[in-house]
């Protein structure tokens, strides 16, 4: 590709990430009104913000199959015209349609973030670091502009079925832009052909397990600051208000973070300085937030999302960086995505029971450390010589 290719190339591949789980975040802030006029309780609830994590790992491995059977950037389109489907079956199809649309959208987003990937490493085998800290940002201010946006558009529209729809509009203007990078720029001849790219061979490599098990643990923890941080700030005295910003606040500072995470590791040379400083950040910026003096909330939430940022963008590095090739890249992120949103989340949940000890501060600060620091034992040993290759 020319330069101006390139560029357009790049431009669109951040448009679709920033369309990676926008949707997903626009649904939380209106759960209050999905309780009330679907009768959900608070099970059922706690349900509807499992789904989206388990969606996502199980669509990844599918992607990895379905790349045999339809080449990777037209399996991109069905993907997303997929995830647009589940978008409008969650907006009217009542209670089925609430949780089926979820899990439909979630499997469209899952195929198109996993496949993506394997596109990235063929097309800027030169530019990964870079490109995934840019990935990683999108997908942050996605998730931010989906959750602060929702209420706002929902009462403009007049309720949250059409509040929720909405979010197919972006998914649309994503999918047909994809469209015409595809079908209207010149093509190699390898992007006209499928991609076999089975999981099976990685299960007997090493650096294969290491990446996933970082995957896994960096859900975990971040799943479990997602769910939990605020009702334990709200615990310890902080105002409503206050409390949901902490994670907003957080969010805004991993977007810089994660653009900037390549130039950080060169500056501290090398990545594994970068993953034990972001990872030792974070775990020590939890324990600030929830153990100091409640006026350092802002100090330690910032702190908080430049550690958080950097990690999203080191998870994503090591998927492209330690595989081999395009089929490689796909069968690796369909591993260590699947793996890392079941396995991360199901971790976060069998860990939830820590809210109703005395001091669920102390005890989520703990966990949170210990899903950390296994991060960083499994991340180190990504760093070693050699590529997964299927």
């Amino acid at each position: 590709m020319n330069r101006s290719q390139r560029i357009h190339f790049i431009i669109i591949f951040l448009l679709v990430s920033f369309n990676l789980r926008m949707s997903f975040s626009a649904a939380d802030p209106l759960l209050v009104f999905l309780m009330r006029d679907l009768g959900l309780s608070v099970s059922d609830s706690g349900l509807f913000g499992l789904l989206p994590i388990m969606a996502l790992g199980a669509a990844a491995p599918l992607g990895a199959r379905l790349v045999s059977i339809i080449r990777p950037r037209l399996l991109i389109i069905y993907a997303l015209l997929l995830a647009i489907g589940g978008v409008v079956w969650r907006s009217y199809g009542g209670v089925v349609g609430l949780y089926g649309g979820t899990v439909v959208s979630g499997l469209g987003l899952g195929i198109t973030g996993s496949v993506i990937l394997g596109i990235v490493k063929q097309e800027f085998p030169a530019d990964l670091p870079q490109l995934m800290g840019a990935y990683t940002a999108c997908v942050s201010l996605g998730t931010a502009v989906g959750s602060g946006a929702a209420d706002p558009i929902a009462l403009a529209l007049g309720g949250w079925q059409s509040g929720l729809l909405f979010w197919g509009l972006p998914l649309l203007i994503a999918t047909l832009l994809w469209a015409e990078l595809i079908y209207f720029s010149p093509a190699a001849p390898e992007q006209q052909h499928t991609v076999r790219a089975p999981i099976a061979p990685l299960l007997r490599q090493q650096k294969a397990w290491a990446v996933s098990l970082f995957y896994l643990f960096r859900v975990a923890g971040a799943w479990l600051l997602i769910v939990w941080l605020a009702t334990i700030m709200r615990q310890r005295g902080l105002p409503l208000v206050e409390a949901g910003l902490v994670l907003a606040l957080s969010t805004a500072f991993q977007i810089p973070a994660a653009l900037l995470s390549s130039r950080i590791a060169e500056w501290l040379g090398g990545r594994s300085r970068l993953m034990t400083a972001a990872i030792l950040t974070s775990t020590g910026a939890c324990w600030g937030l929830l153990l100091a003096p409640l006026t350092l909330w802002p100090v330690f939430s910032v702190f908080l999302g430049v550690g958080l940022g950097c990690i999203f963008a080191l998870g994503m590095t090591l998927i492209v960086e330690n595989a081999a090739d395009e089929a490689s890249t796909v069968a690796l992120s369909g591993l260590a995505q699947g793996m890392g949103f079941i396995g991360g989340g199901l971790l976060a949940w069998v860990a939830s029971p820590i809210m109703q000890t005395e001091r669920p501060d102390i005890w989520m600060a703990t966990t949170y450390t210990i899903f950390a620091l296994s991060g960083l034992f499994f991340g180190l040993r990504c760093n070693r010589p050699g590529q997964c290759r299927v």
